[in-house]
């Protein structure tokens, strides 16, 4: 289904100077353009039947939601309201009907106008922000993963602006708190429910928040130590680095992140045979990435077990072909061990990703000393 907003049947005109509007006491600015929604099938203005105010009534509801940042959004504002006093209400009452009744675009469409009149009532944005989950709930049900991403975009967007508008609504800050913890987005959550749970008054509704309130924190502290852990390890802090990482395992006993920095830490810490067990750990927690088999294979070198090692970076090699750093890894291994070919030829792999690698550039010069680089090779490297 084609989601794309059309404004195809609305035209801008412009009044004339001798224009007289009677029954309204709007100051109409007659140098600016004002929308006119068509009747369905007319490409212009019948000019026999005229111009009445619920084709510009209409216009204006899909200017005023579809193009909130036309230059002239503020002055359409203004004029729906003086034309419709009631139609912020209006607007509301309809978009629910459209909504209950499954018609969800045009329900969009009336509450974002509603919304753009009316800042200040957070139920509009709460309105939406539902909305909007029916809609990703039903694509995700279709199985169609762009619209569904599109729906929760607009949920969160929908609710940002909302709490700009109104950044001490109860309802707003439970609403976009839960959607941003049902998204995975922990620390924005924990904000919102933060203050939600500081601002609002017992209720049923609050003890519930409170209870997944608690579960949130803990998650947050967690991510929080794991930060902490590897910034200490960036920071040369290996000690220190290692006893963040064990507390935060001890919470934390599936996450393979949490066993990647406690192996880093303790080969760093040249403990190599527990470095390898973490690591192997994060396997057994099913992650398989380039950068653990790295790991391994420099705990296996430290411990003698050089063919090990070579089967490990070759693994790292087969899930991440373009990584110049495991490529270079192999190749110096199998250079020592004098298997040129096999150097030679990981070293032209390299060469296609990075021509400028320092440890490539190194290994050249090193089958150059040995005379494993003809002539035709170095044309071949040099390209």
């Amino acid at each position: 289904m084609d989601t794309t907003i059309h404004l195809d049947d609305i035209v801008f005109i412009t009044l004339s100077d001798n224009l007289v509007i009677e029954n309204t006491d709007f100051n109409f600015d007659k140098s600016i353009p004002i929308p006119v929604q068509l009747p369905d099938g007319k490409k212009e203005i019948d000019l026999k039947e005229g111009i009445k105010f619920e084709m510009i009534g209409s216009a204006l509801i899909k200017v005023v939601a579809h193009l909130s940042d036309h230059p002239h959004s503020a002055y359409y504002r203004s004029m729906l309201i003086s034309l419709q006093p009631d139609i912020v209400h209006e607007l509301q009452v309809a978009a629910i009907a459209k909504a209950n009744n499954g018609d969800l675009d045009f329900a969009e469409e009336l509450f974002l106008a509603a919304s753009y009149l009316s800042p200040n009532i957070p139920e509009l944005f709460v309105n939406l922000s539902v909305l909007y989950g029916q809609k990703a709930k039903e694509a995700l049900d279709k199985g169609e993963k762009e619209l569904y991403d599109e729906a929760v975009t607009k949920q969160v967007n929908v609710l940002r602006r909302g709490l700009t508008a109104n950044p001490l609504s109860e309802l707003l800050l439970s609403e976009s708190g839960l959607v941003n913890l049902f998204l995975g987005n922990n620390e924005i959550a924990y904000e919102q429910l933060k203050l939600y749970l500081e601002l609002a008054p017992s209720s049923e509704k609050k003890s519930l928040i409170e209870k997944q309130f608690e579960t949130l924190a803990l998650k947050v502290e967690s991510d929080q130590t794991l930060q902490e852990a590897f910034d200490e390890m960036q920071l040369g802090n290996v000690e220190q680095a290692l006893r963040l990482i064990n507390s935060y395992i001890e919470n934390n006993k599936d996450s393979w992140s949490g066993y990647f920095i406690k192996g880093w830490a303790l080969r760093r810490l040249e403990e190599y045979d527990e470095a390898r067990n973490a690591f192997l750990k994060c396997l057994s927690l099913g992650e398989q990435n380039a950068d653990i088999y790295n790991e391994l294979a420099i705990c296996a070198l430290e411990m003698k077990q050089r063919d090990l090692a070579k089967e490990y970076l070759s693994i790292a090699l087969e899930l991440e072909e373009d990584n110049v750093k495991i490529i270079s890894n192999l190749a110096f291994l199998e250079l020592q061990d004098e298997n040129y070919e096999e150097a030679k030829e990981l070293l032209y792999k390299g060469k296609q990703y990075d021509e400028n690698d320092p440890a490539l550039k190194h290994l050249k010069e090193e089958l150059d000393k040995r005379g494993y680089l003809e002539e035709e090779d170095d044309d071949i490297i040099d390209l």
